[in-house]
């Protein structure tokens, strides 16, 4: 869901498949704490899981700073 999102709303992403890159699980359980999916990082927040709300909020704070 988190994937559609993003592309939907024209926002570019890197994705890591962290079953076959075991550098990029290490570093999602060392920047979130957690061995799920997906967890997404922006704006010096980290969100597991899928939360629209939250990261539309996330997105407001990438576009905020861009702008300035």
């Amino acid at each position: 869901m988190a994937k559609e999102f993003l592309s939907q709303k024209g926002y570019p992403f890197t994705e890591h498949d962290v079953t076959k890159d075991r550098a990029a699980l290490d570093e999602m359980v060392k920047v979130s704490g957690a061995r799920s999916v997906p967890v997404i990082t922006a704006c010096n927040e980290v969100m597991v899981g899928f939360e629209k709300t939250r990261l539309e909020q996330m997105l407001s704070c990438i576009k905020q700073r861009s702008e300035v």
